[in-house]
């Protein structure tokens, strides 16, 4: 019996250890975003700017860390994103017919049972119910693309951001800064088609506010961006610049990705957002190599 009892307090200690621990994590994750943010407040302050507010309603996320961790992982999917996409579009009544226009239905269950577990989606008669209040996946992509920001490369960034007296209207989406340069990404969940001039003017007119260092337009889809989308870009150009735009030369980096100048990038999410965003940064981060004796 001493045996066994000293067994439980060694086990009961352990559980109380790690209990502890979980909450210092939790607590340390929870410091890292701030200070992500207070990094980005600053920044934005140093070039005179004033960060108005951050504004996170409408987006699809876990409460818990370790699930939007999870979360995360699924959302590097092409696939989930289209399904998270019509789980909003019909949120108040979903069932799996809603779910299969852009996968099969064996995918679509197994996406539902996740954000069943993340307590995401919950079940309403024979079907089911959006728990948040998101209208739109642009929130929740604006996340993401953050995410991608800090996960993968490094880059402290905050996300839906409002500036002071910023022209273009709108949020800025998100917007990091690294190595002593402002990264701003325009995010749009929308196919090409819905994009419009107008668009592309308010984010010409937010970049003459924020002026970053380097600037993605990030249309999240595997459709082309030649057909409209650079078309539109290069009209804008030349109604800022006129004849001046020529100086400026819209150049195809890599499948549907394009480059004006070397700092402003129009890509899309095929075959991967992720890849496409790391092009991007690459393309501005890492300079020409050196010439030695008139060679390269």
């Amino acid at each position: 019996m001493a045996t066994v009892r000293s067994t439980i307090d060694r086990l009961e200690r352990l559980h109380r250890g790690l209990d502890r621990l979980t909450v210092e994590v939790r607590g340390l994750r929870g410091a890292a975003t701030r200070n992500h943010a207070d990094t980005v407040r600053q920044a934005l302050r140093r070039r005179g700017l004033v960060l108005k507010n951050e504004l996170h309603e409408g987006c699809v996320l876990p409460r818990a860390a370790t699930a939007q961790s999870a979360f995360y992982q699924l959302l590097r999917h092409y696939s989930f994103r289209l399904f998270l996409r019509d789980v909003i579009k019909h949120r108040d009544a979903l069932g799996l017919a809603d779910l299969v226009r852009y996968c099969s239905a064996a995918t679509a269950r197994r996406y539902l049972q996740r954000l069943l577990e993340y307590h995401l989606v919950r079940r309403r008669g024979r079907g089911f119910r959006l728990v948040c209040e998101a209208r739109s996946f642009g929130p929740t992509l604006e996340w993401f693309v953050a995410a991608v920001l800090e996960r993968e490369y490094g880059i402290p960034c905050a996300w839906n951001l409002r500036l002071d007296a910023a022209r273009g209207g709108g949020d800025y989406d998100v917007i990091g800064f690294q190595d002593g340069a402002c990264i701003y990404v325009e995010t749009k969940s929308s196919p090409p088609r819905n994009i419009e001039c107008r668009q592309v003017r308010a984010f010409f007119d937010r970049l003459d506010t924020l002026r970053p260092q380097l600037a993605i337009f990030l249309n999240d889809t595997q459709l082309r961006m030649g057909d409209k989308i650079a078309v539109l870009f290069a009209h804008e150009l030349r109604r800022r610049l006129g004849k001046g735009a020529r100086r400026f030369p819209l150049r195809r980096l890599s499948g549907e990705l394009f480059v004006i100048g070397d700092r402003l990038f129009i890509v899309n999410s095929d075959p991967d957002l992720v890849g496409n965003l790391g092009i991007c940064l690459a393309h501005y981060f890492r300079p020409p190599a050196f010439e030695l004796n008139g060679r390269r």
